[in-house]
């Protein structure tokens, strides 16, 4: 049976798992089938065969990616364990993560960002894309809502000030939250306003063309374009300022703990005391 297989006829049904999460096996399992030349099977569910391609993804991807892959083929091997599919449980060794420091986008860096998408000259759907992309990041900007539950987002939810994300439609699918907006970007949502249209944000790309075109977006700012500056830069952008202002980031976020959330606070702008403010003058 392929790896492939157990996903959308088991794993994906029975975990209940989100379309985006589907999407992110696939990629691990893509990236090992290019390594073996052919799509892995419930035999190559194998310690030796794992940490082969494990060793292999280091020499291209980041450890962080590393380890995105390898938890996602222990989940698909300790389900098929479970069933009986395979006789031999996971054991494979973890993949070390340095813990970076959080950075975010500055006041004037998220203008230039501003500024570049709205040079943006096709459509996306029926809308401008330059103002779909300005609403669209403004919405995140005042929000910190995650991508998916943007995408998702549906005209019956935007009330005046106020935008409420779906359960159904966020990480986790607990529960709503309701958040409210400046009026910038409610003016820009309401500049791409279509009644007869279900979506806020259609897009009539492919899936991955999104990160793609914010990438597109960033150089012609002149800002940075790597994986750790995408979407969820303007999540710790927010959640930074936020926390510099002296609220809550982690009510912000919807986060379980305090511990996650420190991973999203750009200690440039959250200024805590530094040892040159308390130490004696010897210099």
């Amino acid at each position: 049976m392929l790896l492939a297989d157990l996903l959308v006829d088991l794993y994906w049904p029975l975990r209940g798992i989100g379309d985006r999460t589907v999407t992110l096996y696939r990629y691990s399992l893509d990236a090992w089938a290019e390594m073996l030349g052919r799509p892995p099977c419930l035999d190559d569910c194998d310690e030796t065969a794992v940490a082969r391609f494990l060793s292999y993804r280091g020499r291209h991807r980041s450890p962080a990616t590393v380890a995105k892959d390898r938890a996602q083929i222990v989940a698909l091997w300790s389900f098929a364990a479970k069933r009986g599919l395979v006789t031999k449980w996971p054991e494979v060794r973890r993949i070390k993560v340095p813990e970076r420091v959080p950075e975010a986008w500055t006041a004037e860096e998220f203008r230039r960002l501003l500024a570049s998408a709205s040079l943006e000259v096709v459509t996306i759907g029926r809308v401008p894309a330059a103002c779909w992309w300005r609403a669209f990041l403004l919405l995140a900007y005042d929000t910190a809502e995650r991508v998916s539950a943007m995408r998702h987002l549906r005209w019956c939810d935007v009330r005046d000030e106020d935008v409420i994300f779906r359960a159904e439609t966020r990480k986790g699918n607990t529960r709503d939250i309701c958040r409210q907006i400046g009026d910038h970007t409610r003016d820009a949502i309401d500049a791409i306003r279509e009644p007869r249209r279900d979506l806020v944000f259609p897009w009539d790309r492919g899936e991955s063309y999104l990160w793609k075109r914010l990438g597109i977006i960033q150089r012609r700012a002149g800002l940075p374009d790597d994986r750790r500056s995408k979407f969820h830069r303007i999540r710790r952008t927010t959640a930074s300022f936020y926390a510099a202002a002296g609220h809550s980031a982690q009510q912000l976020l919807d986060h379980s703990s305090p511990a996650v959330t420190r991973r999203y606070l750009d200690p440039r702008i959250v200024r805590s005391i530094a040892a040159p403010d308390v130490l004696p003058k010897v210099g």
